[in-house]
């Protein structure tokens, strides 16, 4: 009788670890499987376990449009197709032939790589400087086409600053990104900082500056909405 007590103890105690075991193992694996998201495009299924927010930092910071290129080319889910252009363009606004000068505009604007890609806009072609944590959302005004990031006089030839958009010596904004993965819907953001100002010179006003690109990052989950800045 003794000797079966002793036997279904260490039954009871092998029983017991066993199904310890299985309660830790349970904590383990249900949060990773809260995490697990399967995204579904056209032929492809995708099995993503971890954070919905896909985030690039750039370190170091990159001025971008330098003064060896007027265009830079952002691909947010680095799959080798670019997303959105960055472009710096310069125009001759007018000309004093009696004084030999010229006058000349600066013109900073982002273009969608893609028709179905698109940047959050006000409404009439200029990309807004969003601050942290404000909602890139579906119902968002959204440009297809280019928007102004900056424009205004380079040089010579004017008498009152004249310039516009929302980059002008800023820190730390975003630009809300719309763009397709496989034809299905993801939304984005890219912060920058603007060096960008304005000063006068005895020819006129004078616009000049750099435009740092700092990170950027897209909602991995189709359709769904982020914040400026969110990383996780």
């Amino acid at each position: 009788m003794l000797n079966q007590k002793k036997i279904m103890k260490k039954q009871i105690t092998k029983y017991s670890y066993f199904f310890n075991a299985i309660i830790i193992l349970c904590f383990l694996v249900f949060p990773i499987s809260c995490q697990k998201r399967i995204i579904q495009y056209p032929g492809k299924t995708i099995v993503f376990t971890g954070s919905n927010i896909i985030y690039t930092s750039i370190n170091p910071d990159s001025v971008i449009l330098k003064s060896t290129t007027d265009s830079f080319d952002l691909d947010l889910n680095k799959d080798g197709t670019n997303d959105f252009i960055f472009h710096r363009s310069y125009t001759v606004t007018c000309r004093n032939t009696r004084a030999g000068t010229s006058g000349t505009a600066i013109h900073l604007f982002v273009t969608p790589a893609s028709s179905s890609n698109s940047i959050m806009t006000n409404g009439s072609n200029l990309a807004l400087a969003l601050d942290s944590s404000a909602a890139i959302v579906p119902n968002s005004v959204w440009g297809t086409t280019d928007q102004t990031l900056l424009y205004g006089s380079l040089r010579g030839c004017v008498v009152t600053p004249a310039y516009g958009g929302y980059w002008l010596n800023v820190s730390d904004k975003y630009v809300g990104l719309k763009f397709t993965i496989n034809n299905i819907t993801h939304y984005g953001w890219a912060r920058f900082s603007s060096s960008y100002s304005v000063s006068s010179t005895a020819s006129g006003y004078l616009i000049v500056g750099q435009l740092i690109l700092k990170d950027y990052a897209y909602n991995i989950i189709p359709n769904q909405f982020l914040l400026a800045g969110q990383t996780k």
